[in-house]
Formats: structure tokens, sequence, C-alpha cells
């Protein structure tokens, strides 16, 4: 993926996958919108994705194997053009695409998002930054396995 040097907090998920996944088969768990989160008046939306590595080995019982469960805290500021629809009990995704809009010389959007929907929520959204806020070791459930930390804690 191209700018991925630009993602803050992004290393923490190479450092897990050993490459920026493309978040196939991910589930979106929840997704926040906020007006003023930093006091600056510009819209930001958070969300929790359960993302894991599907490898080419299959199981006994003939499922492809998974690992490197994780729930990933994404924050995207300043969030225009926003378009969300089906979000419901199970959103899984085909992947999350995002788009390096610097060349269209933009002062405030950088990047286009968009979660792709497999089923339940599809999005597409352009922002000014896009940042892993936080990667979470989790079981197969989504459930975290240790405490849950961020980079903005202390």
């Amino acid at each position: 993926m191209d700018g991925i040097e630009r993602i803050a907090g992004a290393e923490d998920l190479v450092a897990i996958f050993g490459y920026w996944p493309s978040f196939h088969d991910a589930e979106v768990l929840w997704v926040r919108f906020d007006r003023r989160p930093f006091g600056d008046g510009q819209p930001t939306l958070e969300a929790l994705v359960h993302a894991f590595e599907i490898t080419s080995e299959v199981s006994a019982d003939g499922y492809y194997v998974l690992r490197h469960h994780v729930l990933v805290h994404l924050r995207f500021r300043d969030v225009v053009e926003l378009r969300l629809v089906g979000f419901n009990h199970q959103n899984a995704l085909m992947g999350l695409i995002l788009t390096d809009l610097r060349d269209r010389q933009m002062e405030r959007v950088l990047w286009e998002v968009k979660f792709d929907s497999a089923f339940g929520v599809n999005s597409t959204f352009q922002c000014h930054s896009v940042e892993v806020f936080s990667v979470v070791p989790c079981n197969k459930a989504g459930e975290p396995t240790q405490g849950y930390t961020s980079r903005g804690s202390s």
C-alpha cells in the first residue's frame, strides 16, 4: 500500500503481520463518530476491527488456518463526505482500502477510505489523517487476550 509511512502507528500493525494487511474477512466491531474530539471542531471517525491473517495452511477439519488475531483501533481525523450503510450484527469486510489523495492538491483531504463490505457495514469517506491508535492481541472470538492499551494512554 502506498503512503503507509504517513499512517501514525502503522509500524505496530506491520510488526505483527510483517506487512500492512488487506483486512480481508476482518470484522468491524464498532464505529464511533465525534464532531469535537480534540477541541478543533474537526469530525473524527474511530473503528475497532477484528483482523487476522488467513494462511494457505488447511486444518484437520478442512478450514484455512487463521493467525495473528488482533483488535485494531483506527482513527480517522477531519472526516468529510461520509457514507455508511448496512451496519448490523456482523460486519465482515472484503478489505479496507486506503487511497493516497496527495496528488489532488487538496489542503485538508489527504486520504480516501473505503470499508469494502462482504456483509454488513459498507462505508466510504475522505479524511486528513489515518492513525492506528492501538493493536491488541485477541482470541478467535475477538476478545482481548491482554490489557487494552493505546498510543494515547499513559
